[in-house]
């Protein structure tokens, strides 16, 4: 699929100034190695803040519940737009500079490292599984609140024992590497900058302005999102819809290579899951499922299986970065 869609990229110019792939490919790399190096840095705006920052203004300018639930609906549609817009026009304007200009694509390398999330997401993947693994339950209730708070409410995340934080874990490892891994790339190899700017926009404008989120933490739960985030939650889902379907076949293709998973049970519980990356998931390591967002209690995971399916994850963002590599180099010719 990724070919075909590059097939009309302009040729590389100076420096890969011009060619996407070469911009992704090293943002992935980059990333890989350093993570959000962004956030480390005082001085420099992140873009996931500033969005946040203006989502969480105009929600509170806004969202009045005595406006009526018509009103509130058009009201969060009108923010959910005009932020998404304007998230596109910015970043149509700097890919256009970094097109024309040699080495600036040094600038859109940094703008691509913090919207993408395969480090940050399996390092805590992996403070959890050592919080579980000696004990430190309320350590490991801090971490699942950054990993699973898009699937599961932040209040449910409260009442959670171990086995349950391990169950919301692995869902919300599957859900990241939908959102935050697999629909970033995806969508700047649609798209480009723009396309990025526009996932990942209305990803933190949902979980801003959505009942019971807290900007930089915890998230929301989809069916209770409140009118005010009625088309931001919408228009996440959509976005998220295709990266979703890619991912849960990446996992799959990901538990191959991990001894003792089963992707062939992934591969039959894509049939009823309503989310593939989570339903891959939760079959590839062989667990109990019921219909909804998260796994079963039945058979519940201990911090050892969120280390199995951490493996996966790391694999599957592993395939990621060689499918983009490859894809270069067939587009180049090489």
């Amino acid at each position: 699929m990724m070919p075909v869609i590059m097939l009309s990229l302009p040729d590389a110019g100076t420096f890969g100034a011009s060619d996407p792939l070469f911009i992704l490919l090293a943002a992935l790399a980059l990333e890989a190695y350093a993570g959000d190096f962004v956030a480390r840095l005082p001085w420099l705006p992140h873009p996931r803040g500033v969005m946040a920052r203006a989502a969480g203004d105009l929600e509170r300018r806004l969202n009045r519940p005595q406006r009526g639930r018509r009103a509130l609906i058009v009201r969060g549609a009108a923010v959910t737009a005009g932020l998404a817009l304007a998230a596109v026009a910015s970043a149509a304007g700097i890919e256009l500079f970094t097109r024309h200009f040699q080495f600036a694509w040094v600038l859109e390398v940094m703008l691509l490292v913090p919207l993408i999330g395969q480090r940050a997401t399996g390092r805590t993947a992996g403070r959890l599984t050592a919080a579980l693994d000696s004990g430190r339950t309320e350590d490991a209730r801090e971490h699942v609140r950054v990993l699973a708070g898009e699937v599961l409410d932040p209040q449910r995340l409260d009442k959670l024992d171990a086995r349950g934080i391990a169950i919301a874990a692995i869902g919300g490892l599957g859900e990241r590497y939908a959102s935050a891994v697999v629909a970033p790339i995806f969508w700047y190899i649609v798209l480009g900058l723009p396309g990025i700017f526009l996932q990942q926009g209305v990803r933190v404008i949902a979980a801003v302005v959505a009942t019971g989120n807290r900007p930089g933490g915890g998230g929301y739960d989809p069916s209770r999102e409140g009118d005010f985030a009625f088309a931001a939650a919408r228009l996440n889902t959509a976005l998220e819809w295709i990266p979703d379907k890619i991912a849960g076949l990446l996992i799959i293709l990901a538990a191959v290579f991990v001894p003792t998973m089963k992707p062939r049970t992934a591969l039959r519980r894509l049939k009823k899951a309503p989310w593939w990356s989570i339903g891959a998931l939760g079959g590839a390591l062989n667990l109990p499922a019921r219909r909804d967002r998260v796994l079963s209690p039945a058979g519940a995971p201990s911090g050892h299986e969120v280390g199995r399916a951490l493996a996966i994850y790391t694999v599957a963002c592993v395939l990621d970065i060689g499918i983009v590599a490859l894809t270069t180099l067939l587009y180049h010719g090489l």
